[in-house]
């Protein structure tokens, strides 16, 4: 039996890893030292539509952030977004790429030289010509905080040869593989060789609530979600209340679901990083409360931005010199969220949103605050809940979705919409340090689950034989 793993979305991914990619590459870096079996990584290549094998090495630079594989070139896996010179031949799409996007090829030519190249006298050079090729943010997402920069590359560089679904493997694709892979190409071929699909879904979100996402990803999430409940063997879901969505969800499709298996997820316990680091300026030990997320609407950042108006000025926010920091980069429809919090009348004093945050800085954000919030609205799971309570950190959370199932009762968790709910208790929570100690006291029992209990256990939910393997 073989284990076969997609690194697709991983080989895609460019800066400090959200959520989802932070799973992939943990359960991928499981896999990468599994001794139970043979192992083998791919990626999904949208031009010839088929799995491509990675080598281990090349693997290893995913797995680490080293490498990212520059996408724009190619078709859409999924054929939601397809336009006029999709349909080319190859060779006529390569050469129209090359007369409008330039100064993109320039840049992943330029990472493939260097990636095969280290040492090169040219290196200097050519790492001169990519910083004025690329623009800021660019540079930013390529910097990582020990000094050295990922190499964007195209994907000739990560992809091999062909590979060939056999009989006894077990193939997992993770996650956000629903916008960069094609599963209904990936099944026929699994199925006419005799080999088996297994799906880790975090969460069916987009399909519960399509108002926070853009309607074509809801449509590619959707279609994804459906054809792997026909198509896959095997689901990982990491919650009970994603496994009643996905239940409540394919009964209303009238559809008999594969077989399910409920792993939860590991957790950070201590963020590692190759560089020190102190508190951004302007932040003290013990004086800021702390909110980790992607800036999105289902993260529920507005209610926290009008709460904390309300401590402003009532005045509790100014008599304790306390601060309330966000960190999280963008993501889907955040525009709004954006221009809110860009108004908002503390933004920029008593209210600071951090982006791009390395993981030493994190780590020691994690470390020094006064205590954690978390008020989404919904999730499938919480990492940074999970997180905040790892590092023994008092945690006001919300109810939505898994949250309290998976915070329990180490955290105190209150209805998202609340808004008053939620202020009286930020506010108790900053003038009363003894009430926020109780729940410190609370956090200090948590015991977090390891990324590599989970990651094993995940890996061997992947290779359990199904009946007509036995």
């Amino acid at each position: 039996m073989r284990l076969v793993v997609d690194l697709t979305s991983m080989a895609r991914w460019l800066g400090p890893p959200v959520g989802l990619v932070r799973v992939q590459r943990r359960y991928t870096a499981a896999a990468a030292v599994f001794k139970t079996s043979e192992v083998a990584f791919t990626v999904f290549d949208p031009i010839d539509r088929v799995l491509r094998q990675v080598s281990p090495q090349i693997a290893a630079e995913i797995i680490a952030g080293d490498i990212s594989c520059d996408m724009h070139f190619y078709p859409d896996p999924a054929r939601i977004k397809v336009r006029f010179y999709d349909h080319w031949p190859n060779w006529a799409r390569q050469l129209l790429m090359v007369i409008i996007k330039p100064r993109r090829i320039l840049i992943t030519e330029i990472g493939a030289f260097t990636r095969h190249n280290p040492d090169s006298s040219l290196l200097a050079l050519l790492e001169r010509i990519e910083n004025r090729l690329m623009k800021p943010n660019e540079r930013r997402l390529v910097a990582r905080d020990d000094g050295s920069r990922v190499r964007v590359v195209p994907l000739r560089t990560v992809a091999g040869n062909e590979y060939k679904p056999a009989s006894g493997d077990h193939l997992l694709l993770m996650n956000n593989d629903w916008s960069h892979t094609d599963i209904e190409v990936i099944s026929r071929e699994c199925r006419l060789e005799g080999a088996k699909l297994i799906v880790l879904l975090n969460d069916i979100i987009p399909i519960q609530f399509p108002d926070w996402y853009k309607p074509h990803d809801v449509k590619r999430f959707t279609d994804y979600v459906v054809l792997a409940i026909r198509l896959a063997d095997r689901f990982i879901l990491t919650s009970k209340r994603v496994t009643a969505d996905v239940e409540e969800y394919a009964a209303e499709l009238g559809s008999h679901l594969p077989e399910l298996e409920h792993i939860p997820l590991g957790c950070d316990t201590v963020r590692k990083s190759k560089a020190s680091a102190s508190l951004p300026d302007g932040l003290e030990t013990g004086r800021y409360i702390l909110f980790v997320s992607t800036i999105e609407p289902r993260k529920n950042h507005s209610l926290l931005m009008d709460v904390w108006r309300r401590l402003v000025l009532d005045g509790t926010v100014t008599h304790s010199g306390i601060k309330l920091v966000f960190v999280g980069r963008g993501g889907w429809l955040v525009e709004g969220i954006l221009a809110k919090l860009h108004s908002h009348p503390d933004y920029g004093k008593s209210l600071i949103h951090l982006d791009n945050v390395d993981d030493a800085t994190l780590s020691i954000l994690y470390r020094n605050n006064a205590f954690c919030v978390y008020p989404s609205l919904y999730e499938g799971y919480g990492l940074p809940p999970v997180e905040a309570l790892a590092y023994g950190k008092a945690l006001i959370a919300s109810t939505g979705g898994a949250i309290a199932e998976v915070v329990g009762p180490y955290g105190l968790c209150l209805d998202p919409l609340d808004v008053d709910g939620w202020e009286n208790a930020m506010r108790q929570w900053i003038t009363s340090p003894e009430v926020r100690s109780s729940w410190e006291a609370k956090a200090g029992e948590f015991i977090a689950r390891s990324w590599e209990q989970a990651g094993r256990e995940t890996l061997e939910a992947v290779l359990a034989p199904f009946p007509d393997e036995a």
